[in-house]
């Protein structure tokens, strides 16, 4: 890996610390409510990229088949996140349709290295379609006036913002070798993931208690 590569992982690897010790400090805003599985998420994703990543890497393991099952996990996390805070009944039976669809792709495409990207896209797609669930949900409640003190809504901005702009990049990175030392990708994967972490650390910051829960 060259230098750049370091700062940058090193770099992203610090937003999710920050986010995770934001959600710890402001725990008591969110205990109540769904959101408050997002802490143990975030100290289990910095865990998992840093520490285990960096043991990986020492003892030269193949860290590659973790990687791709955490992201899995973490699809599946999210998509039950979505499923316990959307109110339609449509839109519970379309999270529950896509998980399944992600659960068989992720499963053939893990034979298929070749394939292993588009299963990231594909978790990506469904992650956009719950997200603009959510957030329709949201924008027609009595919450539209206090959206900002609402932590879901962060989080779900959040997985939007960063979802949006990583579909093309990972469909890109295929054609154009873009995971070879491209800096420029690097920098924008770091801009992501800053937009990511971001939206999560507002939303722990000025979340209020009252507008978390079941």
């Amino acid at each position: 890996m060259t230098e750049s590569y370091l700062n940058i992982s090193h770099s992203i690897n610090l937003l999710e610390l920050i986010a995770a010790i934001v959600a710890l400090i402001h725990f008591k805003k969110y205990t109540d409510s769904t959101e408050r599985y997002f802490l143990h998420f975030l100290w289990g994703t910095f865990f998992i990229d840093t520490i285990l990543g960096t043991l990986f890497d020492f003892l030269r393991i193949n860290k590659a088949w973790v990687f791709y099952g955490y992201t899995g996990l973490s699809f599946l996390f999210y998509n039950w996140w979505y499923y316990t805070i959307l109110k339609k009944k449509l839109y519970k039976t379309i999270v529950i349709t896509l998980s399944a669809i992600f659960i068989i792709l992720y499963i053939i495409n893990s034979f298929n290295d070749g394939l292993k990207q588009y299963s990231f896209v594909i978790g990506a797609s469904f992650m956009l379609i719950m997200a603009g669930f959510h957030l329709h949900e949201l924008f027609i409640s009595d919450y539209i006036l206090n959206l900002k003190y609402k932590l879901s809504f962060w989080i779900a901005t959040a997985l939007l913002l960063f979802y949006i702009g990583m579909i093309p990049f990972m469909l890109l990175s295929k054609h154009f070798n873009l995971w070879a030392g491209n800096y420029t990708f690097f920098i924008i994967l770091f801009f992501l993931n800053l937009c990511l972490y971001g939206c999560y650390i507002i939303g722990f910051i000025w979340t209020k208690k009252k507008y978390n829960h079941f």
